[in-house]
């Protein structure tokens, strides 16, 4: 049931109605964008939203059986919305924004607005050097997702993440970042590989890392895998691409990162934080989640067809 402020109750009442919709879009790092339907721009709350031609918000529609239905996709061009940039996209800074969706009365804006929906933003596209969000996935799409998890030989907690939470790691994964410049870039194709300073002293023992980049064109916070690291000559080479080209001066961040192993959780002092089954035995590896890598398992030499694995 949603709340309908009287004012525009009687608004929808009166049999003839001025609405449009509002699209308001909210960053991580609390930045608001708005569009609406309307053939001109509105201002609601300190918001401005902008006329968009190519804004669809589809139909909302639900049901007492929280079936995930057509209130699940919009569409959304946002060339002209202004802040909203190809680059902002490229960058991942609309990765986890969320969107609330409103009906006004344009006419008279200070009888309320009603809250249709809301969720988050799922994938982000440039198309044609256009921001193109293809759908905006309602909270009701969170009361279908399981809640929970199955046994895995492999770690299923997210990486530096605290401990006292169903996926969390306990290692202090920001401890372990460690600030380079890029000297020289050797290669964009098939693979970004570049040369940074002061890497000397990077852990070895680690067998995969993440790089998150500070200064220049790619700066966000995602990051990027990187697939190998030469401490002596300090070359870098990552396996995911970037948006921009990387450059001489640009600055990053890089540590390590986990392979999901019960070797490497004891390599952080972690093991009772391990959040995976790894004595479990192995007789098929497709009956286990996370037993597919030879080797990783922990089970013993007892049961009959299944690897032992000393740690």
């Amino acid at each position: 049931m949603r709340y309908i402020p009287s004012a525009l109750q009687a608004h929808y009442d009166s049999g003839v109605t001025t609405t449009c919709r509002l699209l308001k879009i909210t960053l991580t790092d609390g930045r608001e964008f708005g569009a609406t339907t309307l053939d001109r721009n509105v201002e609601y709350n300190g918001i401005i939203y902008y006329a968009q031609n190519g804004f669809d918000p589809s139909v909302i529609a639900s049901d007492t059986s929280f079936d995930v239905d057509n209130a699940e996709g919009y569409s959304l061009y946002s060339t002209d919305v202004p802040g909203i940039t190809v680059e902002m996209a490229e960058r991942g800074e609309l990765d986890n924004a969320e969107w609330v969706m409103y009906e006004v009365n344009y006419r008279d804006l200070s009888m309320g607005a009603i809250e249709l929906d809301g969720g988050d933003i799922g994938e982000v596209k440039t198309v044609r050097n256009t921001v193109f969000i293809p759908e905006l996935l309602s909270y009701m799409m969170r009361l279908r997702q399981s809640v929970g998890h199955v046994d895995s030989v492999t770690c299923r907690a997210i990486f530096g993440t605290d401990a006292n939470s169903q996926t969390g790691c306990g290692v202090n994964a920001d401890a372990l970042w460690q600030s380079a410049t890029v000297t020289a870039v050797n290669s964009d194709e098939p693979k970004v590989t570049y040369l940074v300073d002061d890497i000397a002293t990077l852990s070895t023992a680690a067998n995969r890392w993440r790089v998150r980049w500070k200064t220049g064109d790619n700066v966000s916070a995602r990051l990027y895998q990187i697939e190998a690291v030469d401490t002596a000559s300090g070359q870098i080479t990552q396996i995911e691409p970037l948006p921009f080209a990387v450059q001489p001066g640009d600055e990053l961040e890089i540590r390590e990162d986990c392979d999901k192993q019960f070797s490497t959780c004891k390599y952080h002092g972690n093991e009772l934080d391990f959040k995976g089954e790894n004595l479990i035995p192995i007789g098929q590896a497709s009956d286990t989640p996370g037993a597919g890598v030879s080797g990783s398992a922990g089970g013993g030499s007892d049961w009959p067809g299944v690897s032992s694995h000393q740690e």
